[in-house]
């Protein structure tokens, strides 16, 4: 079979980790009325046993269509990954 169809698999183990970050940085900022909201991923406890430590995570509160949407960047040198997420 040519490549040209064959199915991509992106194998990105810090990607996964750094998104299980975002949806508890999310969780937790939800329940109060934080617009924004700033952490050092060193403060997660499973962060090192990850490889995520030294992040920088910015967490906004959003708003589309009447839901709380949730947008966040994660920052480490010239790292960066931008996310947009919501609660169901």
């Amino acid at each position: 079979m040519s490549n040209r169809f064959k199915k991509a698999v992106i194998d990105d183990v810090l990607q996964a980790s750094l998104l299980d970050l975002f949806e508890s940085a999310m969780k937790t900022v939800a329940t109060t009325l934080v617009r924004e909201a700033k952490f050092d991923t060193t403060d997660f406890a499973t962060a090192k046993g990850r490889g995520c430590e030294g992040f920088a995570l910015l967490v906004s509160r959003t708003r589309a269509d009447s839901l709380d949407g949730w947008f966040g960047a994660f920052q480490r040198g010239d790292e960066r990954l931008d996310v947009i997420g919501h609660l169901e």
